[in-house]
């Protein structure tokens, strides 16, 4: 199975070979492997999981917090388009706190018009997808 793995300002992964990929879709986690039904579904805010197949990467699986977007399992494999995309290595745990109890005070203290408060939610969920993210690979608390 391939995967492929976009944003709109870069290309993550072009026809990857994976033995797998794990991703949370609209309705829930969906673990799609070699013969998955075909589908289309969005995507909520999450950790994206994948293990290549062979390579020096061979059965190590990668993790990622992928915003909202969209996911299309074929018979040519998977493709993910994510809005915005944080690995491991990009996530500042401090500002992730920070922002994520920033953004609680935010929708507490503030009256947010149905719009704003949308934002301030999805960036909570995406902080707290950061900070899930970090204590998995063993850098958070």
């Amino acid at each position: 199975m391939n995967l492929t793995f976009v944003t709109p300002e870069k290309k993550i992964l072009v026809n990857q070979a994976v033995e797998s990929v794990v991703v949370l879709g609209f309705r829930g986690e969906l673990d799609l492997r070699e013969g998955h039904a075909p589908l289309m579904t969005t995507l909520k805010v999450g950790i994206m999981r994948w293990k290549n197949k062979g390579g020096a990467d061979a059965n190590k699986v990668q993790k990622a917090v992928v915003t909202w977007g969209y996911c299309e399992v074929s018979p040519d494999g998977v493709k993910v388009l994510a809005d915005i995309v944080d690995f491991p290595e990009e996530i500042d745990a401090m500002a992730a706190k920070q922002g994520l109890m920033n953004a609680e005070k935010k929708l507490v203290q503030q009256t947010l018009s149905d719009k704003d408060r949308e934002e301030t939610q999805k960036e909570m969920a995406r902080m707290n997808a950061q900070l899930q993210l970090l204590k998995e690979i063993g850098r958070g608390s």
